[in-house]
């Protein structure tokens, strides 16, 4: 796992993010809080990523990426959960989130343990969701 494969996923998911932003034409009102939800969720874990892009900081980028794959994991959890009816476009929530890319998430959490000497769990919902598994 190099910086330019981490840069690569962070681009991914910035460009899915515009992708979905100025794609999106109507969002039926019984959708419109998953949709908010999920929206936001991808604000929070996207935020910072043009700063790390700018600065080309290797440390940086791991720590980025580390906890956006973290947050899209749970996203999906919430989205599964507590929106697994909501819908943009036609399309479930839950289908958008899965385009994201986490290909790095097992290598980056055993990088944080590594680094702070913390455990992070697989997973720390009470069902277990194979889709989500890394």
């Amino acid at each position: 796992m190099t910086y330019d494969e981490l840069q690569k996923d962070l681009l991914t998911a910035l460009d899915l993010h515009i992708d979905i932003l100025k794609e999106v034409e109507d969002i039926e009102s019984e959708h419109l809080p998953a949709v908010l939800f999920m929206m936001r969720s991808f604000g929070f874990m996207l935020d910072r990523a043009p700063t790390v892009l700018a600065v080309h900081d290797e440390e940086e980028m791991m720590y980025l990426m580390f906890q956006y794959y973290s947050l899209l994991t749970e996203l999906k959890y919430n989205l599964a959960f507590n929106f697994p009816y909501a819908k943009m476009q036609g399309e479930p929530l839950l289908e958008v989130a899965k385009q994201f890319p986490c290909t790095y998430e097992k290598e980056l959490k055993k990088w944080w343990e590594e680094k702070t000497g913390l455990t992070v769990e697989e997973r720390k919902q009470t069902i277990k969701i194979d889709d989500f598994a890394y």
